[in-house]
């Protein structure tokens, strides 16, 4: 299963909003307002819960910088991947994206499609934060 974000617009630059996801800790502030645990274990790993959901662990992946830097599930009963697109508009604003790659057997995807699109919308929307 696939599923793309919408797409933001961020008064910040390429290169900036690169180095401030590869902060792990920067994740936090994202997260959407549903979160009911969230732990940082190193500099690459993080947990995370949405409220009725199980604990996700996320471990980062390949980073390219400036445009793109993927998270993937650790230790899950899903296999997944979570690639943020950063893409340059001008020297001070880019767009950013998120899309989301899982291997989801056709049951549990209509049951999580919905929330998870809501997620990866939440979590895009959400790092207008980091310009701040």
């Amino acid at each position: 299963m696939k599923l793309n974000s919408n797409s933001t617009h961020l008064n910040i630059s390429d290169t900036t909003l690169f180095e401030k996801l590869c902060v792990i800790e920067n994740f936090k502030l994202i997260m959407p307002e549903n979160i009911s645990k969230f732990e940082i274990l190193n500099q690459s790993t993080l947990i995370f819960s949405l409220k009725g959901m199980p604990s996700i662990k996320l471990i980062f992946g390949e980073k390219q910088s400036p445009s793109l830097i993927t998270l993937n599930s650790s230790e899950s009963k899903i296999n997944f991947s979570l690639t943020a697109h950063i893409k340059k508009s001008d020297d001070n604003s880019c767009e950013f994206s998120l899309e989301f790659n899982g291997n989801l057997n056709p049951m549990i995807q209509m049951m999580v499609k919905t929330p998870l699109q809501s997620f990866i919308n939440d979590l895009s929307k959400n790092t207008s934060k980091l310009t701040l």
